[in-house]
């Protein structure tokens, strides 16, 4: 009993090991193979996107060398203080991408944020992403040689789209520049800029047709419009306008006023007399200019109307004469030499008021009955 006892006796748990040992080491051989194919499928990855990065850089490297001429490709603008952000969104609505956030992510991977250029260049569509980031970030193209005329009575905002709807400039550019005073013009060192005033060489960029150099920029214009009004603002207007009391800023104030109200060169001077009239007056008129009205609603962001309403008389600006006494803030468009010329050598007359009949020609008068009598003669009611 004692011997059977012996040989029924249960194996006890320690006895069995070895079964679990095997399976364990089965499974981290699986781990290891499983890891081991994973960084090899990482790795073929990685080289093969490395191997297509390669020859994408060098796809769009031997793209960008191709010159491209402009009857050849498409023009692109790039304008200034434009953000990679701005770049992408232009591109894509013209169709030389399809992915903007690619296109930034590429372009802030390859160092390309922030060297871009402002101007203009000529692209392809075929043109991959690197290739058009290369384009954008060399030499742009050169204005040619021609002839830029510069309309007189115009807002400087109204010159600067003109330029830039031809293509001469870019307009955020220019703008920027024209809130700058150079300092080596006299005419402008005595310039006290007033805050209702955004750009201090409104009225000094003279009215003229300049034959621009090849690679000619918006500095270079600008330049050559203030160096012509240096010329023509002679010494002897120098020497009028401290006759008169008057800044030079305050000649070519008013002289921006005739500009816009006299339609033939005959009336310039008479108009200037009935201006320095209401302001020689104690106490003085308010101009009344209808033109300065125009001006405002420009500023308003309401741009010009056919006819002046009774409405506009209304709007709330510095530039409105009908509700502030003297001469507006600055200028209101670039004026002529004979607009300049009239402003410092008024007609003498003794007219207080004026205004045009219907086919253009201005009638004049010293009285406000007179003027009203006029104006029911000539069917000419007034505003609505």
């Amino acid at each position: 009993m004692q011997r059977s006892n012996a040989v029924n006796k249960p194996i006890e748990p320690d006895a069995r090991p070895v079964v679990r040992k095997k399976k364990k080491g089965r499974k981290k051989r699986y781990i290891f193979l499983k890891t081991l194919l994973f960084i090899l499928v990482c790795m073929i990855i990685f080289m093969a996107s490395a191997l297509y990065g390669y020859r994408y850089i060098m796809e769009g490297a031997q793209q960008a060398e191709i010159p491209i001429t402009e009857s050849e490709g498409i023009v692109f603008k790039v304008a200034y203080g434009s953000s990679t952000n701005d770049i992408a969104n232009a591109l894509k609505e013209q169709g030389f991408i399809k992915n903007t956030t690619i296109f930034r992510i590429i372009s802030k991977f390859m160092g390309f944020d922030n060297v871009y250029k402002a101007g203009r260049y000529v692209l392809s569509r075929d043109m991959n992403y690197y290739a058009i980031m290369l384009a954008l970030t060399g030499e742009p193209l050169k204005n040619p040689t021609q002839d830029v005329m510069i309309p007189e009575g115009k807002t400087l905002l109204e010159t600067a789209q003109i330029l830039a709807d031809q293509g001469y400039i870019d307009k955020d550019h220019f703008l920027a520049l024209c809130e700058q005073i150079p300092t080596q013009y006299l005419f402008l060192n005595e310039l006290a800029v007033s805050p209702d005033r955004k750009y201090p060489l409104e009225g000094y960029l003279y009215p003229d047709t300049y034959k621009m150099d090849e690679g000619w920029t918006e500095e270079d214009l600008i330049k050559r419009m203030l160096g012509q009004f240096d010329r023509i603002f002679t010494q002897q207007y120098y020497d009028r306008a401290k006759e008169l009391g008057m800044t030079i800023d305050e000649v070519v104030t008013l002289a921006s006023l005739i500009e816009m109200e006299a339609k033939y060169p005959a009336d310039y001077k008479k108009i200037s007399s009935v201006f320095h009239n209401r302001l020689k007056l104690d106490p003085p008129m308010m101009l009344q200019c209808d033109a300065t009205i125009q001006y405002a609603r420009i500023y308003a962001g309401l741009g010009r109307t056919t006819a002046v309403l009774n409405k506009d008389l209304e709007i709330e600006s510095p530039y409105n004469t009908y509700k502030n006494h003297g001469l507006p803030p600055g200028p209101i468009c670039s004026p002529r030499v004979e607009a300049i010329e009239a402003a410092l050598y008024p007609e003498s007359t003794k007219y207080l008021y004026f205004f045009a009949t219907p086919d253009g020609v201005n009638i004049y008068n010293e009285t406000f009955e007179g003027h009203l009598a006029d104006q029911k003669k000539y069917g000419v009611s007034g505003f609505n």
